[in-house]
């Protein structure tokens, strides 16, 4: 989020290099929607943070639904400072499908990128439970994630032409590219993966795919966010 906002300051003021080390960004930040966004979420992520830091210190792991919960609410302010927010034909139809859009792709990413670093590697007894457990609720956050995100594409990019005739066409498709890779790897789990688990079987390599996805769903969670503040 930081170097996002030094970033996205640069550009609006024209300051690169050493000069960006002095520069004053604090109008950017205090006279923006895109600052003011940042300025919010990045407090109120730090909150989010302080939430799990206790639940884990006083093991009370119903504190972790608050945390969620304001994880929520924070990703509005993505789409509310991105184009979505900002373009004249944009509508609050446009920003709340924006955000079913980031939310199902970080809910679906955290889940891939948390099997692959914690369960498989940390958690041998939870593998089985906790991927098929994940596998029945990625099938919904997937449909949603792309009826979302199709919506959002269209409401940008009225004419077709426009994927290859601007950058934001040209990004889109190298995150549809991404996000078929992404779905390719999550359906060889699906289909071959969890039947294997549901049986009581454990498929070797599963761990090291798990990973290959995380990064290629990361990519797509990248490129998301560049859409996003293009």
């Amino acid at each position: 989020g930081i170097a996002g906002f030094v970033i996205r300051s640069a550009n609006a003021l024209q300051v690169s290099g050493v000069d960006l080390l002095y520069a004053d960004l604090s109008p950017f930040a205090e006279s923006t929607r895109f600052g003011n966004a940042f300025l919010v979420t990045t407090f109120g992520f730090g909150i989010c943070l302080t939430i799990l830091v206790l639940a884990w210190v006083l093991d009370a792991p119903l504190l972790r639904w608050p945390a969620f919960l304001l994880a929520l609410v924070l990703v509005w302010g993505y789409p509310l400072s991105g184009h979505q927010g900002t373009e004249p034909n944009s509508t609050a139809l446009t920003e709340i499908a924006d955000w079913v859009h980031l939310v199902t792709a970080m809910l679906w990413v955290g889940g891939v990128l948390t099997l692959a670093v914690v369960v498989w590697p940390l958690a041998p007894d939870l593998r089985r439970a906790a991927f098929l457990r994940f596998s029945r609720i990625a099938v919904f956050l997937i449909g949603v994630l792309l009826a979302a995100g199709t919506f959002v594409a269209i409401q940008r990019l009225p004419e077709l032409s426009d994927l290859w005739t601007t950058s934001y066409g040209k990004t889109l498709l190298v995150k549809i590219g991404l996000v078929c890779v992404a779905l390719a790897w999550g359906g060889f789990h699906h289909t071959f993966v969890r039947p294997r688990l549901e049986r009581g079987e454990t498929p070797p390599g599963v761990g090291r795919s798990l990973l290959g996805e995380s990064v290629v769903a990361l990519a797509v969670l990248f490129a998301a966010a560049v859409l996003v503040n293009g």
